[in-house]
């Protein structure tokens, strides 16, 4: 059995923002993948599995999950290959705990620590995933880095993010959701409002996908793309580590 491990980062403490989104998701740790699939229409488990396949995963990866959450990406990683090695971190330790409670759950290496600031050495993992991480860190540029700079030379990275929506005749409809509607459906699942408010402003708020895969692409990620998903507001980013 592989347990939690809590892992020290370089940094004395994590700062006062990623300390507040620990709290926020502690709080909503049991009802969070309830709330996920009725938010998302029921299509959570289709964007998992997309966000996997995206980063072609060999026969024995070594595979990181950041922000794991629950351990969607992480568990589907494992479930894809027979033999991964995968590692599943985040900030949360509620989250972790219903993670690690999980079937299978034990088959897996989960750890505390900070996407800004990563615990592992350079060229670790074979493939980096993590779903809805970028709209909670303050410095997006540095995450990217990190995910770089662990991964191995010709390693994939795959990233599942809400995105503004895009200006169409859906977009009145699509603000008014994630707007009003999903913070009334967080308050009758996990009857804690203000954490799917945050959600609701931050993600009105972030960059489009196509600003995301520049981003992507400054790092100095190669073949990057990514599919929209639900009228524009969701994506899958993909982008490569060069080969040496």
């Amino acid at each position: 059995m592989l347990g939690l491990e809590i892992v020290t980062t370089h940094h004395a403490a994590v700062d006062a923002h990623g300390a507040t989104v620990a709290d926020m998701f502690d709080n909503i740790a049991d009802r969070y993948d309830l709330m996920n699939l009725v938010m998302t229409w029921g299509q959570e488990p289709r964007f998992i599995r997309d966000t996997v396949d995206a980063v072609k995963l060999g026969p024995t990866p070594k595979v990181l999950d950041i922000a794991t959450g629950t351990g969607d990406l992480a568990f589907e990683a494992a479930n894809q290959r027979y033999g991964a090695e995968v590692h599943g971190l985040d900030i949360s330790t509620q989250m972790l705990d219903v993670a690690r409670t999980r079937p299978g759950g034990a088959n897996i290496h989960w750890a505390t620590g900070d996407a800004m600031d990563l615990p592992y050495a350079d060229n670790t993992f074979d493939a980096v995933t993590h779903g809805y991480l970028l709209r909670n860190v303050t410095d997006i540029a540095t995450t990217l880095a990190e995910q770089y700079r662990v991964l191995k030379p010709g390693g994939m990275m795959a990233s599942l993010e809400m995105s503004p929506a895009p200006r169409n005749l859906v977009k009145p409809f699509s603000t008014a959701y994630i707007k009003y509607v999903v913070p009334r459906l967080a308050n009758t699942i996990t009857q804690n409002p203000d954490a799917y408010e945050y959600l609701s402003r931050t993600s009105r708020a972030f960059h489009t996908a196509d600003r995301i895969e520049a981003m992507m692409q400054e790092a100095g990620f190669v073949a990057t793309g990514y599919r929209s998903y639900m009228f524009g507001t969701m994506a899958i980013h993909w982008a490569q580590k060069p080969a040496e």
